[in-house]
């Protein structure tokens, strides 16, 4: 019935013995249709479905026996829907946490002449990308957070994001199609947008992570180039940025692209971060040490120092990530609740869940980002009446630390990121290996260069052309953008011209 849709939406996934409940029909048809709803016990209710009307509530109460109960939708021949419900006994005192952990993120996308090359820092904060809904996703996620604000989280707002949000609110910003000036309409939601990423910091309502100023991956830069010194730089001046307009001390970070390698625990430690994030299935199924699930923090020590390491939920992250184009606003809003239903599955013996992804991508990358928008909102409502039901907690990872312990020790991590492996960023395009050579000859060039005559302005210049050249974005397979790795890369060329640098022919 291809002009038919139909879904069961219970108000919430989690209720408690004998409790009155809401449950929604919702549907749209061209043409009336007859629908029966069934619970365990038999038939509940019959529906006609009509053209134009599209939710139908009815009530009911919720059996009295703990356990997961099924609803069932049906035509006269076929099963249209079915939806699970859990009742839990009210007086559980089982502890459940979720930390939702979201990563925003955009590269420096400025060229060494500070022309803007990409506006994406600012049009997904003030486009009307998810409309009717909303704006952009970042100004789509501060206004929940300031609407719910039973709601706790944790961001990433990395340092290169926040950076370009301030340089066009304070200075205003050129770019290759002309100026986006400070006082503009644009930049005022953008003023906004980071103002209620500040409130929501200072009420405590989200933590927020530092990172590296560039979203490059560090474990990668650590491993491939030996580049220990551009990793520990860069995050001291991502902790210079969270600090300076976030107006919060960050005690946790975002390992960009979950790129892990040992020596970042040194790293971490040195700069005062006691968290990050990694993957449950990339890096804790093949660490080694005490492991047991990963709904519980983890203590990683290294050569000097120790860094608490919580683990996401890879399945249920990617859920968010990757399976989120919806049919329509009905399928957005069933597509919430199985969601936050899975969620209350994983945790059912208790423990901590981790769901961490990218803030922005699984919006925009979706076939229809507007209903993403629909989805969140709702998403967040589910989730705040399933704490309100006492079944878990919200909570940002700053809150963890202070309600679970710390009992097991990993004695490594290995070296890879949320994808098991580098390839994304080395080996996937032909012209990769050329560039990293290229990139490791010019850090070479630059520790010998130091070696010679000492930090000094040449030598910080290198570096932040560096910085802005080994960002990931720019890397990434599907995204390789070789023009501006060659802009940044050649201004460092430039500057270590004493030094002979062979430039590969292309």
């Amino acid at each position: 019935m291809s002009d038919f849709e139909a879904y069961i939406v219970p108000e919430t996934p989690i209720t408690h013995p004998g409790d009155k409940i809401s449950v929604s029909v919702l549907a749209e048809t061209s043409k009336t249709t007859t629908v029966s709803l069934y619970s365990y016990r038999g038939l509940v209710a019959q529906l006609d479905l009509k053209p134009g009307v599209r939710e139908y509530i009815i009530e009911l109460y919720a059996p009295r026996i703990p356990g997961y109960y099924e609803l069932t939708l049906k035509t006269s021949d076929s099963v249209i829907d079915r939806v699970k419900l859990r009742v839990v006994d009210a007086f559980n005192t089982t502890k459940r946490y979720l930390a939702l952990v979201w990563h925003h993120h955009q590269a420096p996308n400025y060229l060494p002449n500070g022309l803007y090359h990409a506006l994406w820092a600012f049009i997904h904060t003030y486009s009307d990308e998810l409309a009717p809904y909303s704006k952009g996703p970042y100004y789509h996620h501060a206004v929940v957070l300031n609407e719910h604000r039973e709601y706790r989280c944790t961001y990433n707002l990395s340092p290169s994001l926040v950076a370009q949000w301030v340089d066009l609110v304070e200075r205003g910003i050129k770019h290759s199609a002309g100026v986006l000036g400070k006082n503009s309409p644009e930049a005022e939601i953008v003023r906004k947008t980071l103002e209620l990423y500040r409130e929501a910091a200072s009420r405590g309502q989200v933590d927020v992570l530092t990172s590296m100023y560039a979203h490059s991956i560090a474990g990668y830069l650590i491993d491939y180039l030996g580049a220990e010194d551009i990793v520990r730089e860069e995050f001291e001046h991502g902790i210079e940025i969270t600090r300076k307009y976030i107006g919060m001390n960050p005690r946790g970070a975002w390992t960009p692209e979950m790129a892990f390698h040992m020596k970042l625990v040194e790293i971490y430690s040195d700069l005062g971060v006691e968290y990050t994030v990694l993957d449950n299935e990339c890096h804790l199924a093949h660490s080694t040490g005490d492991k047991g699930s990963h709904l519980e923090p983890y203590l990683v020590k290294g050569e000097r120092g120790s860094l608490i390491v919580f683990f996401r939920d890879h399945e249920i992250s990617n859920i968010l990530s990757f399976k989120n184009n919806f049919k329509g606003e009905l399928h957005a809003v069933r597509s919430a609740y199985d969601v936050v239903l899975k969620i209350t599955e994983r945790v059912l013996s208790g423990g901590s869940l981790i769901v961490a992804l990218d803030g922005e991508n699984w919006m925009i990358f979706s076939q229809k980002p507007n209903l993403t928008a629909l989805f969140y909102e709702k998403f967040v409502s589910y989730l705040e009446k399933t704490q309100r039901a006492g079944y878990l907690e919200l909570s940002t990872l700053r809150d963890l630390l202070t309600k679970l312990a710390v009992r097991k020790v990993l004695r490594s991590i290995p070296t890879t990121s949320w994808l098991c492996g580098f390839t994304k960023w080395h080996g996937e395009v032909r012209e990769h290996e050329a560039y990293w050579e290229r990139a490791k000859r010019v850090y070479s060039a630059l520790r010998e260069y130091e070696a010679r005559h000492g930090r000094d302005e040449i030598s910080a210049r290198v570096r932040w052309a560096l910085w802005h050249a080994l960002d990931s974005d720019y890397w990434w397979a599907e995204f390789w953008n070789p023009r501006v790795i060659d802009a940044w890369l050649r201004v460092a060329e430039s500057l270590l011209e004493s030094i002979t640098l062979k430039t590969p022919q292309r």
